[in-house]
């Protein structure tokens, strides 16, 4: 298996990437980074989002699982895989892909990532970013049939995958200061009427 370097994957874009979704400054030596696509889900929402130029920040809170879709559309043929991270500065900051990290000789069409901020810190994306980096390989023996219609982004099924809410830290924080005052405002309240029944109790006898 021979990964192709930057000359290749440019020589055989055509059979990589539809067309209009090719970014010359998103090639690297022997990879290419994929951009930020615009429809993104996060495990507790009723629906899938979608970001814009005039609205393109997303943000993940330290335990959030979240669905993102990547800009680019791909068509490889049946002689090439390709493998899938995410970029080094992402990892860093605590998120990491909890899905696939290959992706079949004739996929077609546009990458779905199920991610999860395992940080301990808030981490933003920005849409149309170069946020993950797939490597494109020859395969010695090419088959299978191209799937029919192409992939265009997130289904019912990928958000059922992921399941329901998921408990961030700070949901739990939250709910940790909930708990918290409510014990400061009951709690002398409980005291005190535990002192006068002791005082009823011994005053009985």
């Amino acid at each position: 298996m021979a990964y192709l370097g930057r000359d290749r994957i440019l020589e055989r874009k055509a059979e990589l990437f539809y067309d209009s979704s090719f970014d010359l400054d998103s090639l690297r030596q022997s990879s290419y980074d994929l951009r930020l696509g615009e429809e993104f889900y996060i495990v507790g929402k009723k629906a899938p989002e979608r970001l814009s130029a005039k609205q393109p920040y997303l943000t993940l809170q330290p335990g959030q699982f979240a669905i993102l879709t990547c800009y680019e559309m791909l068509h490889l043929p049946n002689n090439v895989i390709g493998f899938i991270t995410l970029r080094n500065r992402f990892k860093m900051q605590g998120l990491v892909n909890v899905s696939g990290f290959h992706v079949d000789p004739t996929f077609d069409g546009r990458l779905v990532f199920a991610v999860q901020n395992i940080g301990p810190s808030d981490v933003r994306l920005k849409y149309q970013d170069q946020t993950f980096t797939i490597f494109f390989a020859d395969v010695d023996k090419g088959s299978g049939k191209r799937p029919d219609p192409p992939r265009t982004g997130i289904l019912l099924t990928d958000v059922h995958q992921l399941g329901a809410n998921s408990i961030t830290l700070s949901k739990l924080k939250k709910d940790i200061d909930t708990v918290k005052t409510a014990l400061l405002i009951y709690a002398p309240f409980a005291v005190a009427l535990f002192i006068a029944l002791i005082m009823n109790i011994v005053r009985s006898k």
